[in-house]
């Protein structure tokens, strides 16, 4: 997916009374969605992904808006769906796995077809992938069922066209290479199924199955939540971790750390709306 065009850039959450004043509207009018994403927007980005822990705050705001019924909440992340909702811990929400290719939530349970197609190719690619990179120190890959991640935060500044170079030849050389996609990200480089669903398409999906009067609050800060912004556009609220000029969000918070002041403005507005006048 292409970024938009470079403009001044998305104005900052918290200079303008605006956004709020949209999510208070639409609270008393129906109810809000939000979407968050995980690492670098509910917690910092680790080398190490495993060490990725959600505080204590940041889950009871989530339990707090997922408990009422003018919030629909849901995680979508590129960690695999177990891994997710491991870290997330909470009962009452809906998590999207694989970058929303793998969905479950209070009773109901999805995955992509075209995921589940692809997967055995997917998972040879990850067996010729982790063989070799096998003699570089610091990548690994990770088996996310339905997709494969190259991991090379850990890798000397040296190595990393070595890594690189490697992931694109492992691809080239793959039998049914055009079945599938490759998404870059922040130190890491994905295999996906190569087929129209990504994070704004699960997005789209789920306000459909939620129905009703609801405006999307999305916040993520990676190119993969790009697609996110870009499927609500002026429909929601979109606002990316990080200043940028090519976002399609519409606002921008300063980092993650702000991510829990939002939740806690969110939260609040929820409770005055549920509160009798």
């Amino acid at each position: 997916m292409k970024a938009r065009e470079e403009k001044p850039g998305p104005d900052y959450f918290f200079g303008s009374c605006v956004p709020v004043r949209r999510i208070a509207k639409a609270l008393r009018d129906g109810r809000i969605a939000l979407f968050t994403d995980f690492d670098g927007t509910l917690v910092p980005i680790r080398k190490d992904p495993a060490r990725c822990v959600l505080s204590e705050e940041a889950r009871a705001l989530l339990q707090a808006l997922a408990g009422s019924p003018l919030c629909s909440l849901m995680v979508l992340s590129g960690r695999s769906l177990p891994d997710l909702r491991k870290r997330v811990g909470l009962n009452g929400i809906y998590y999207g796995g694989n970058h929303g290719f793998d969905i479950t939530g209070p009773d109901m349970r999805y995955t992509h077809p075209g995921a589940v197609l692809l997967k055995k190719a997917i998972q040879r690619a990850g067996r010729v992938l982790e063989s070799s990179i096998a003699g570089i120190q610091g990548a690994w890959v990770e088996n996310k069922e339905f997709s494969i991640t190259l991991h090379y935060r850990n890798v000397g500044e040296k190595a990393i066209p070595l890594v690189q170079a490697t992931f694109e030849k492992v691809v080239d050389d793959l039998s049914g290479k055009e079945m599938m996609t490759v998404i870059r990200g922040k130190r890491v480089l994905e295999l996906t199924p190569g087929i129209r669903w990504n994070k704004g398409a699960a997005a789209l999906w789920m306000l459909k199955l939620w129905g009703g009067s609801c405006l999307p609050v999305a916040v993520g800060d990676d190119r993969t939540d790009e697609t996110i912004f870009q499927a609500l556009g002026r429909r929601g609220v979109c606002i990316r971790i990080g200043k940028s000029t090519t976002t399609y969000a519409q606002y921008y918070l300063k980092s993650h750390r702000e991510t829990l002041r939002l939740l806690q403005e969110i939260r609040r507005e929820v409770e005055k709306a549920a509160s009798p006048s």
